[in-house]
């Protein structure tokens, strides 16, 4: 089985266990300090959002209209570590936003939907591969200029 198919089946999975609501009860307020106000701590995975254009502020909107725990990806936006597991679950944050931007969870309470125990990094500890180690260092004058100019634009 191919590893596309083992994550397409899992969040199928996950994602059959949410129930159509028709009234779902949006939440009055919502803390993103503990996601760092969406803002990503690691210099890589703001390089990520940047190149992905990733809508962060759908993420937010699913926590709150949604009830979506998204706290789950709590760790990706307060490390540090750029290893195989964070950015499995960065994938995972990517994919999410993908589906809800095609308007997949309208309507839908995804409480019940949990990625916190989806760990794609199991397999003879490769989840702690640094990913750092690949990357050239004379590099990351180019990314920091690009996170740089995103910030600059979106203001």
């Amino acid at each position: 089985m191919k590893t596309t198919s083992i994550i397409f089946s899992a969040l199928a999975a996950t994602v059959a266990t949410a129930a159509p609501a028709q009234d779902v009860q949006a939440r009055t307020s919502f803390d993103l300090s503990q996601l760092n106000n969406l803002a990503f701590s690691n210099q890589n995975f703001q390089y990520l959002n940047v190149v992905n254009s990733l809508d962060l502020q759908l993420l937010a909107q699913l926590g709150s209209v949604n009830n979506f725990n998204i706290l789950g990806f709590q760790n990706l936006f307060q490390q540090s570590q750029f290893n195989l597991q964070s950015l499995l679950e960065f994938q995972q944050l990517q994919m999410v936003l993908q589906l809800a931007q095609l308007g997949l969870f309208n309507g839908f309470d995804l409480s019940s939907l949990n990625f916190n125990n989806l760990n794609f990094g199991l397999i003879n500890g490769v989840s702690n591969f640094d990913i750092n180690s690949l990357i050239d260092q004379s590099l990351v004058p180019q990314i920091t200029q690009v996170i740089q100019t995103a910030v600059v634009v979106k203001e």
